[in-house]
């Protein structure tokens, strides 16, 4: 009897120490998830791999198209998320949801990340604007400046972003708002100065690509543009150029879904990819800018491409933040008024 036990009782322990060793081996790994494409390319070298190194773990990846999909994995109970990225104003309301986990900032260093973009429950990982850019060969007129095109005298074909983020926020700056007093956003405002354009809108855009191909085709003479996309554009020998004067700043951020399964991985992961070495790399694969100001002192970003970035030394002072705060609060509302503006 007691030779059976003795056996049971190895069984047993060699049981418990592989369910110990798979535990760990699942400690060991997390799962980050993105918007795909050029973006998480450039993110896996610039902070991925280094944080897999630097961490000695294994960094899964996965695709996802917004916040309705973390929405759908916290509601499950099992999100199979760690980290995710997402739009800034996304990571502002998946916060106001409950959906995800407060960072802890006794790991994650954010002491020189702008304090707009740095929340108890997501924090900024890259930033990029909205700029107006020009053609230089159409020999039309052109806008150099949100003043210029939101003039009707200035009778260059041009573009808009087709949403009201973004969009309203331009048209009140070139209608002599400023940027201090541009939130709460003066949205009937914003239509009316939308409006005494409108007929010389030629195209409102949706997506990226396509607002580099108006450019790139000269459909337009100027328009309003991410700054990586007419980047993009003018570094293939294109004679289009662009300005950060009242370029309007965006975020993507990070988050941990609520209840994600390695929390405490997941803001070690943070804390990687808001090193500066990180968020420079990043800025040296694609013209994506960097939030930690400590970033502009590594040697990877050049004079040249500072001069690129929206949050340079040189342009941070030329660009305007956008509130996600406020867009959280009041989009459903504008959103509707905008569509009825773009009906008629």
């Amino acid at each position: 009897m007691f030779g059976f036990n003795k056996k049971l009782l190895n069984t047993a322990v060699v049981a418990s120490l592989a369910m110990v060793g798979s535990c760990a081996a699942l400690a060991d790994s997390l799962t980050f998830s993105g918007w795909g494409g050029a973006l998480q390319d450039a993110e896996r070298k610039a902070y991925l791999e280094p944080a897999a190194k630097a961490l000695g773990v294994t960094i899964k990846e996965d695709n996802m198209d917004g916040l309705a999909a973390v929405r759908a994995q916290v509601m499950s109970g099992r999100p199979k998320w760690d980290v995710v990225e997402l739009g800034s104003t996304e990571c502002a309301q998946a916060q106001q949801e409950g959906l995800v986990e407060p960072l802890d900032y006794s790991v994650i260093d954010a002491t020189h990340v702008d304090k707009s973009v740095v929340s108890s429950h997501w924090i900024a990982s890259h930033a990029y604007a909205t700029v107006v850019a020009w053609a230089d060969d159409t020999g039309a007129p052109v806008a150099k400046n949100w003043q210029q095109f939101f003039d009707p005298q200035v009778k260059g074909a041009r573009a808009l972003y087709r949403q009201p983020w973004l969009t309203m926020e331009a048209a009140l700056l070139g209608d002599g708002v400023a940027p201090k007093d541009l939130y709460p956003l003066d949205v009937e405002r914003a239509i009316k100065v939308l409006d005494r354009i409108k007929p010389q809108v030629v195209n409102w855009w949706g997506a990226g690509a396509d607002s580099a191909q108006l450019l790139r085709s000269r459909e337009v003479d100027f328009l309003a543009i991410w700054n990586g996309r007419v980047n993009d554009v003018k570094n293939s020998g294109e004679k289009v150029d662009y300005s950060f004067d009242g370029a309007l700043l965006s975020h993507d951020c990070l988050i941990v879904p609520k209840g994600a399964a390695n929390k405490d991985l997941a803001m070690k992961l943070i804390a990687q990819i808001m090193k500066p070495e990180s968020q420079a790399m990043l800025a040296t694969l694609i013209p994506y800018s960097p939030v930690n100001a400590k970033a502009y002192e590594q040697a990877a970003i050049t004079a040249e491409l500072a001069a690129r970035l929206p949050t340079s030394p040189q342009n941070i002072n030329k660009v305007v933040s956008v509130s996600p705060e406020w867009w959280v609060k009041n989009q459903e509302a504008v959103r509707q008024r905008f569509a009825l503006f773009l009906a008629h």
